[in-house]
């Protein structure tokens, strides 16, 4: 940006922001903006406002709101049309930098277009329904591959939560895309007890009253009656609610005062309708409570970190778990009876709710200021197209990354692969994973912990006792905890069998999140979450075995960045949750096509040694397998479609070294092919559940399950016999490889296990 005054040294920027609706009083983004304009104005970027709808009724066209410039386009033509959006901006574009959509306003995209065709950025921010996904999810079906294309005269999208980031990545490339929290203004007084007795008798609260806060209207989609219903459920009636928020809806408003006469809560509910100053409430209450259906980033969850309360709120995907570290500021339910929980641990434990305030607090600090966030914005208006325009620290807690990241490939985990010296002999590990079995064409929530399908491990384990190995066992929360499994897992590790944790985040507490293909793959989760779950179950197979364990696999492959920093931080050394070759990313997975099976170190120490499932592709066109792969990735790849069409003609297709679903002589031809290409570790991988019939599409029948362990038997001998290879341990991988790792360093061979 060269033209405008300068000031503190650099170019002033102009920015028109255009809404649909616009209500400065009382619209969520009006009042937001309109506070946000002028901080984002004091670092040499001006804004003014075009309003596409609302009609303020009376005075001129032009208006200003807290030093805010306003224009009203019907006001100036008089109705409401995208040609009239178009003329205003013929005649002003000129004044503007770049435009910033916080609506769509044009379905056309005509204006959009012209203000390109002017050499002016457009943005379009993303708050609630309106993610490039859901924008084009509103034009007819035959139109949506015109839509998409006219899509790209949209610079980049400005999401405001991680949800929205997600359905974003869905649509666009996450170059276009740019991440910003809501933010607020949190100078707010330090708590003053007496202060705060007079406000909570003032209000009709008693000194050893629990306050509970909801901050919006009353309507279906804030779910009031949610909350309503839970209270029901604490006999208490110290505990009571209060809603400070407008009645949007009588129907439900109404609804909701029944609900409390017929659950006997009068005087325990205070519906205290709309306020201009909530302060006051704030001040009073002991916790902040949320039981919204859909949300973008709501204010008020920053109003009660600004004013140090611990939030309970229903579980909202990829928002609450991203701001709320369950049991450190604030609860996350799924259900009324996590609400009651949560609520009874602040009523019963002394000083958590001000322990966990303070969290709170803190949180909003680092990431919340609405002067972090105005700088934010400053910095994408001054520079629209940079790859990466926020700042590294901009929002220290607050940087979303999913499993989908890396379709990328290693470097969106850090991963460094390496190879092995050619003279090594084949190394085989065999890695299971230990797990309740569950209905796996039906998805995750059909997994009731069923762990009896354990005793076909250890009946049938002799598979390998025989050939001279012992598996490695990735063991679930239900397997680890349930006695029956339990005692043949003990049994095993006395034997020799290295045992370490299975991430299924469905069965793993705090069970908080839908159970649905998203929430399946840890990576996914924030990352509070995916570490409060992993802590727990690191716990439980401490508890069975009496030793730490340090051997990792996510459930579905499912890891992220996130996941990695955390098994570095909780001090793991090897992980075994790569799937080369395989793309999960339709179900919300990873997608690892541009991962090798070679073995590799992670974490920011390069202490962390990856050990991926063996998996590659095979068929007539396997050796052009990256040439391929790259086309298939590309644009007219998924238009055709490459990858699904070689498959069909078994020319290139995906298979894993598993006796599930691969015949002996697929895996025989993906070894041979990787040990031509220099590969030495392999790892041959399967379910627990299918060792025992009836449990998973591999092995219905025992005559089924006869068949997969000759094939297994058959696959160790050509291994050995035929390869001259070697059967080893992770653990044992790991001395090997790091003494490989280690300069002037002898490597010895491992330790065998036969």
């Amino acid at each position: 940006m060269t033209d405008g005054a300068a000031h503190g040294g650099r170019e002033r920027v102009r920015v028109l922001h255009i809404y649909r609706r616009f209500h400065p009083d009382y619209t969520g983004d009006g009042i937001y903006f309109t506070r946000l304009i002028p901080l984002i104005a004091t670092r040499a970027v001006d804004g003014e406002v075009l309003v596409h709808e609302t009609d303020p009724g009376e005075g001129p066209a032009t208006l200003q709101h807290r030093s805010v410039t306003v224009h009203y386009l019907p006001r100036i033509y008089g109705r409401v049309s995208a040609l009239n959006l178009a003329r205003w901006l013929i005649r002003n574009i000129w004044r503007f930098h770049l435009i910033h959509l916080h609506s769509h306003v044009d379905r056309t995209f005509l204006t959009y277009a012209l203000a390109r065709a002017c050499g002016r950025h457009v943005l379009f921010s993303c708050t609630l329904d309106d993610s490039p996904s859901q924008l084009l999810e509103q034009y007819r079906p035959r139109y949506r591959r015109v839509v998409r294309a006219l899509m790209r005269t949209i610079d980049r999208f400005v999401v405001i939560s991680p949800q929205l980031l997600r359905r974003s990545l869905e649509t666009v490339p996450r170059p276009r895309t740019w991440f910003v929290p809501q933010g607020g203004v949190l100078e707010v007084a330090a708590p003053d007890p007496e202060a705060r007795a007079r406000l909570r008798a003032a209000l009709g609260f008693g000194p050893d009253d629990v306050v509970l806060l909801n901050v919006g209207s009353l309507s279906r989609r804030k779910n009031i009656a949610w909350l309503v219903d839970a209270l029901a459920l604490i006999p208490d009636p110290s505990v009571r609610l209060v809603v400070v928020g407008p009645a949007l809806e009588p129907d439900y408003t109404a609804e909701i005062e029944q609900a409390i006469r017929t659950r006997g809560l009068d005087g325990r509910v205070v519906l205290a309708g709309f306020q201009d100053r909530t302060d006051a409430f704030y001040a009073a209450a002991d916790a902040f409570v949320f039981a919204s259906t859909a949300e973008g980033f709501p204010n008020v969850y920053v109003e009660a970190m600004a004013h140090r309360l611990p939030i309970i709120t229903r579980f909202l995907p990829g928002l609450t778990d991203f701001i709320i570290e369950h049991g450190g500021n604030g609860f996350l339910a799924r259900e009324p009876r996590q609400f009651v929980e949560a609520v009874l641990a602040l009523r019963d434990t002394p000083g958590l709710a001000r322990r966990m305030g303070a969290a709170s607090r803190r949180f909003a600090e680092r990431n919340l200021d609405l002067g972090q966030v105005a700088a934010a914005y400053a910095a994408l208006y001054r520079d629209p197209t940079a790859m990466t325009p926020e700042a590294p620290d901009a929002f220290p807690d607050l940087k979303p990354r999913f499993a989908r990241d890396l379709a990328a490939g290693p470097a969106a985990i850090g991963l460094q692969e390496f190879d092995t010296p050619e003279d090594w002999p084949p190394l085989l590990q065999v890695v299971i994973d230990t797990e309740a079995a569950f209905e796996w064409d039906k998805g995750t929530y059909t997994d009731t912990g069923k762990v009896a399908p354990t005793r076909g491990l250890q009946v049938n384990l002799d598979v390998f006792r025989r050939r001279g190995i012992l598996p490695c066992l990735v063991v679930d929360t239900p397997v680890a905890t349930q006695e029956e499994s339990a005692g043949i897992i003990r049994g095993l590790a006395a034997e020799g069998c290295e045992i370490g944790v299975h991430l299924h985040p469905w069965s793993a507490p705090p069970m908080v999140e839908p159970k649905d293909d998203w929430h399946s793959f840890s990576g996914n989760l924030g990352p509070w979450l995916e570490r409060t779950k992993l802590e727990a179950l690191t716990r439980q197979v401490t508890d069975l075995l009496g030793e730490r364990p340090r051997i990792f696999k996510a459930g579905r492959y499912g890891l992220s960045a996130d996941t990695v920093a955390t098994l570095e931080a909780l001090g793991f050394e090897i992980d075994l949750s790569i799937c080369p070759f395989y793309d999960y990313a339709p179900m919300g997975g990873p997608d690892f096509s541009r991962f090798t099976a070679r073995p590799g170190w992670l974490g920011a120490n390069r202490r962390i040694l990856s050990l991926p499932t063996t998996a590659g592709p095979i068929g007539w066109l396997a050796g052009r397998a990256e040439r391929l792969s790259a086309l298939a990735r590309s644009p007219l790849g998924r238009l055709l479609p490459i990858s699904r069409l070689a498959a069909r003609a078994n020319a290139l297709y995906p298979v894993r070294l598993s006796p599930e679903g691969s015949s002996f002589a697929q895996m025989r031809e993906l070894t041979e092919r990787l040990l031509a290409r220099g590969l030495r570790v392999f790892t041959l991988t399967l379910h627990s559940p299918t060792l025992m019939p009836g449990n998973t599409p591999y092995t219905r029948t025992e005559a089924e399950l006869a068949a997969l362990l000759r094939t297994i038997d058959r696959y160790l001998r050509f291994f050995r016999d035929e390869l001259g290879g070697r059967f080893t341990t992770p653990s044992d991988l790991r001395a090997r490889l790091s003494a490989l790792a280690a300069p002037g360093a002898a490597a010895p061979l491992p330790v065998a296990v036969e």
